[in-house]
């Protein structure tokens, strides 16, 4: 496993609701310089869910995240031509060929998206990455599901019901009240508070993300898996910065569903 002492060190401190002190291009720039084509790659998968979120942009005539693969001219040709994205979605598009249609069964490609990662990393930073996105999306969708009187088994129709999480989300789909595993109490308490402020929740889902993201880099500052917690980190920090009352409620709508 290569080891990137300089990259490790050359990293600024990092905070939520403070300028970074570097930006994400030139933290891509450095990387892309810096990187083995194995640890580029993993970077690349890193910024999937991103480059999801702007395909569903896209159909939605929303703004558009930077911090993605593709540009956004590069992403308007490669849904055009079905080429330069991953199989799900080539299979996806050809599946569907209506806007229409392709948002309303988009939450799939999320579920598929997380678990094919979690698959091809069955250990390390990227791993625990999507299961945590995940969990977050899930149990919002959950306590969103509750709190605005949505069927919850409805919500979930692209889950698999026999995963355990799954599983305990419908298990209380007639509770009066959603209850998350003790991992998820503090998401609970986070949509309670904040719920009816989207700006305010999303701020305190960045800052609950980033804590969970620095808590798995867990191999040392000048690993892989350091250096993708940190670009990840960078990326909510930089989404703060952008952040307005409108983008906040569209965000925290997207996390869950």
């Amino acid at each position: 496993m290569a080891e990137y002492y300089f990259l490790g060190v050359s990293f600024p401190p990092l905070a939520i609701g403070q300028k970074p002190p570097i930006s994400f291009q030139e933290l891509r720039e450095r990387l892309e310089a810096n990187l083995t084509l194995p640890d580029w790659e993993k970077f690349k998968d890193l910024l999937r869910l991103i480059d999801l979120a702007n395909i569903r942009a896209e159909w939605l005539e929303g703004p558009f995240d930077p911090h993605g693969n593709l540009s956004h001219k590069e992403l308007e040709e490669a849904l055009l031509v079905k080429e330069g994205l991953p199989g799900f979605i080539i299979d996806y598009l050809e599946r569907y060929d209506s806007i229409e249609d392709r948002l309303r069964f988009f939450p799939s490609l999320y579920t598929t998206l997380c678990l094919e990662m979690q698959e091809k990393y069955p250990d390390g930073f990227l791993h625990e990455y999507y299961r945590l996105e995940r969990e977050i999306r899930l149990i919002l969708t959950a306590l969103r599901a509750k709190h605005f009187g949505k069927d919850i088994v409805r919500e979930l129709q692209f889950e698999d019901p026999r995963d355990s999480l799954i599983a305990e989300i419908i298990a209380q789909k007639d509770a009066s009240e959603y209850n998350p595993p003790l991992d998820g109490l503090v998401l609970k308490t986070l949509f309670n508070r904040c719920v009816e402020d989207p700006k305010e929740l999303y701020k305190a889902l960045l800052e609950y993300r980033f804590e969970k993201i620095e808590e798995m880099e867990q191999q040392g500052p000048f690993s892989i898996d350091a250096i993708l917690g940190y670009a990840a980190r960078l990326m909510l920090v930089e989404s703060w910065n952008d952040l307005d009352n409108d983008r906040g409620k569209e965000l925290v709508e997207r996390l869950s569903r």
